[in-house]
């Protein structure tokens, strides 16, 4: 309260004979009195309003504090929310989207004397990119291509050489390189044909030559030979092991055991295994096992079979016995499948067989789906080796693309065919043919006996 109003106060309650006696100066007082009364309002009013004005703007300011805290904190809260949703969208792009990887592999490279003269015309120059001519698309279409090169690559340098013991021409590997295949298998058991020498020099001209090229199975050093190869596509990573049942008969030297990975130490196979699965999404194994020139499973590869199965390996694609062999799919108790081409046959030779002529692609997708990583589809591609002698003669078709006026070019038919009903090598017996002659060596044979060997895999005419 100001302090003149205690005086106004007693100006009110002054006695009457006081204000009589100060008659004359009545209208002087009043307006004094009405200016002071209009002060004294004016000033309450005036403090009024500050008070009002002190208040309202504290709230205001109060409310506009507030408001930027909460604006900030907004902002801050939603640019969060946005920077995670945002991680969140990427990182569901890169590891929750489905993400596919396609798998093709043929079987044998077989690389008799008729195979590599028919690469060149003066022994000095080869070029062997006629024996992938037709499958080109095959390979393109995948992002694994894996080739089994049976024979070692030693090079004209150390002599050129076949059966029993192979040496091949580099120019063998130039061409799979040329053909587009980024996986190539030596784990044989032709890998010691030339012994110690001729393996480091196949390893040699991989790693200088081609260095793109991965080689598994065998190796010039123990570091190379621990590793395990990962496939990687977009964080989807799919592991390869790649094993041979023996070295017919040469002994793995002492000073390098880790040069062929072989079945002979089964606790080393599954240790393998077992860490090929924890640097990986999905785990293949490519054996060299089985007994040559029979149509179906041995005890041995159904030994490793369950070994596999056992281990959770997910595909398992054979080589070695020089023939098709079917192709199954086994699911373990818990749901794990597996899938098992127990061999493909050859891809190329110049063996004397009807059925050796008859080998398979394997082609499979795999998919990736968030944690889930699985076999999507597999199926496997007739082949059919074009066996003609000359230069950039010898090839191999698709038996989709096959024709009968090829199959009665083809040299099969004039090879002499050893057989009796009772052990048939010719593959007379599965059809139900009486004649064992190559004679039957027709599209139609080509054609039945894939269907015999592959059962519904087979779904050509």
């Amino acid at each position: 309260m100001p302090a003149h109003m205690p005086a106004l106060r007693k100006e009110i309650i002054m006695p009457k004979s006081l204000m009589n006696k100060n008659k004359k100066t009545k209208p002087k007082n009043k307006q004094m009195i009405l200016m002071i009364t209009l002060l004294s309002i004016s000033f309450l009013c005036m403090c009024f309003l500050c008070f009002a004005w002190f208040v309202t703007e504290n709230r205001k300011n109060a409310a506009t504090a507030a408001n930027s805290t909460v604006t900030q904190t907004t902002a801050a809260t939603t640019a969060h929310y946005e920077e995670e949703t945002t991680v969140g969208l990427k990182e569901s792009t890169h590891t929750n989207a489905p993400v596919k990887i396609n798998v093709m592999m043929i079987g044998d490279m077989l690389i008799h004397r008729g195979v590599y003269r028919s690469g060149t015309t003066d022994n000095v120059n080869y070029n062997f990119d006629h024996l992938f001519a037709n499958i080109l698309d095959d390979i393109k279409e995948a992002d694994m291509r894996i080739v089994n090169q049976e024979t070692i690559l030693g090079g004209k340098e150390m002599g050129l050489d076949e059966y029993p013991n192979f040496n091949s021409p580099q120019e063998i590997g130039d061409a799979e390189v040329t053909a587009g295949f980024n996986i190539v298998l030596h784990a044989t058991n032709h890998a010691l044909d030339k012994g110690l020498t001729g393996l480091n020099t196949t390893v040699s001209y991989w790693k200088t030559k081609h260095p793109e090229m991965s080689i598994i199975g065998i190796y010039d050093n123990q570091e190379d030979a621990d590793d395990i190869y990962v496939y990687e596509k977009d964080g989807f990573k799919v592991a390869v092991l790649n094993y041979t049942y023996g070295t017919n008969g040469i002994a793995i030297p002492s000073s390098a055991p880790y040069c062929v990975n072989t079945f002979d130490d089964e606790a080393k196979v599954r240790n393998d295994i077992q860490r090929a699965k924890l640097m990986s999404d999905l785990v293949i194994v490519c054996p060299h096992w089985g007994t040559e020139y029979v149509y179906s499973a041995t005890s041995y590869q159904k030994k490793w079979t369950d070994i596999f199965l056992e281990e959770g390996v997910d595909i398992v694609i054979g080589t070695h016995p020089h023939v098709l062999e079917p192709v199954e799919q086994f699911t373990r108790e818990d749901g794990h499948t597996m899938v098992v081409y127990y061999s493909l046959g050859n891809f190329v030779s110049n063996q004397d067989e009807m059925p050796r002529m008859i080998g398979g692609m394997a082609k499979l997708t795999l998919v990736k789906d968030g944690n889930n990583a699985y076999v999507e589809s597999y199926s496997i591609e007739p082949l059919v080796t074009q066996k003609l002698f000359g230069y950039k003669l010898i090839t191999t078709y698709k038996l989709s693309d096959y024709t009968n006026e090829l199959a009665m070019q083809n040299a099969i038919r004039r090879d002499t065919t050893e057989c009796t009903e009772t052990n048939c090598v010719c593959g007379a017996d599965i059809l139900g043919l009486s004649s064992h002659s190559a004679s039957n060596f027709t599209l139609d044979y080509c054609r039945k006996f894939a269907k015999a060997v592959l059962g519904d895999m087979y779904t050509g005419e």
